[in-house]
């Protein structure tokens, strides 16, 4: 049973997800679904840590920090409830869409190339978004938004993999591709199927087993792995364009990431 009181008082976001609230504290309105964004946060937050030690380029580093930002504004969400941290969740969405959507776009980067015209477009775009969004408050416009530039990046990154034929670029890119739909897949069992979920938690299973069925916290976990794995993507074949020898690597044999010793000595850069 939920308690009698929660914390954050009464939800004001516009959407209210399946995990219903406040059933494991009082201080947290969907449990699961907040702790599952710590994959979000760390992974990305670690891959930030390494790209400043090896001097990376603003683009990736960028990158990282974005999706940091959208794992801690989701946290905040699923938390709370509350609209102003609906918008710290999905606002940054779009925005750290738009700056890995400039990566992909500019991994073929010369020296002294310039960009403005891509950064004003991203720019125009977010703005245009963030205001629309502000005032019609409808979240299905805010999933169109998300998926245009979710759509260009799959695009835009199948393009480099067909001209340049990288294996551990093709494995990172199709791992990231399938592990993200698969979370995709399961965000939209949790939504169309939710009183099924519900009742199933409640009456089908042990009480210790209900996160396996929370399946939006799923989506945060594979949603969150497969845009690392993105990122990884775009750092591998960034560095593999410049002939730096990029090195996929794993952190206790289970985190990957991208090692580029000579990232600093560079010909190219934006």
């Amino acid at each position: 049973m939920a308690p009698t009181e929660a914390y954050w008082g009464i939800v004001t976001s516009t959407i209210d997800w399946c995990e219903e609230n406040y059933v494991v504290s009082r201080y947290i309105a969907e449990f699961w679904n907040t702790i599952s964004n710590v994959i979000m946060i760390f992974a990305p937050l670690f891959a930030c840590i390494l790209a400043v030690q090896q001097k990376l380029e603003k683009p990736v580093l960028f990158s990282y920090i974005s999706i940091v930002v959208v794992g801690c504004g989701s946290w905040l969400f699923h938390m709370t409830l509350q609209y102003s941290m609906q918008l710290m969740d999905e606002l940054p969405m779009i925005y750290g869409s738009a700056f890995l959507l400039y990566g992909i776009l500019t991994l073929e980067a010369e020296k002294g190339q310039n960009f403005a015209w891509l950064v004003y477009t991203l720019f125009v775009y977010c703005v245009a978004v963030t205001v629309m969004y502000l005032v019609n408050k409808n979240p299905i416009f805010h999933e169109v938004a998300y998926a245009l530039m979710v759509a260009v990046t799959v695009f835009a990154s199948i393009r480099v993999l067909i001209k340049y034929q990288s294996k551990t670029g093709i494995l990172l890119y199709a791992s990231s591709f399938a592990t993200y739909m698969s979370g995709f897949l399961l965000w939209n069992i949790d939504n169309v199927y939710c009183q099924n979920l519900r009742s199933f938690r409640r009456d089908q299973i042990h009480t210790a087993a209900t996160p396996l069925f929370e399946c939006h916290a799923w989506w945060h976990i594979l949603a969150g792995m497969g845009t690392y794995l993105c990122l990884l993507f775009l750092t591998h074949m960034r560095y593999t364009i410049l002939n730096k020898s990029p090195e996929l690597k794993f952190l206790f044999g289970f985190l990957p990431y991208v090692s580029v010793p000579n990232a600093a000595k560079q010909e190219k850069v934006r």
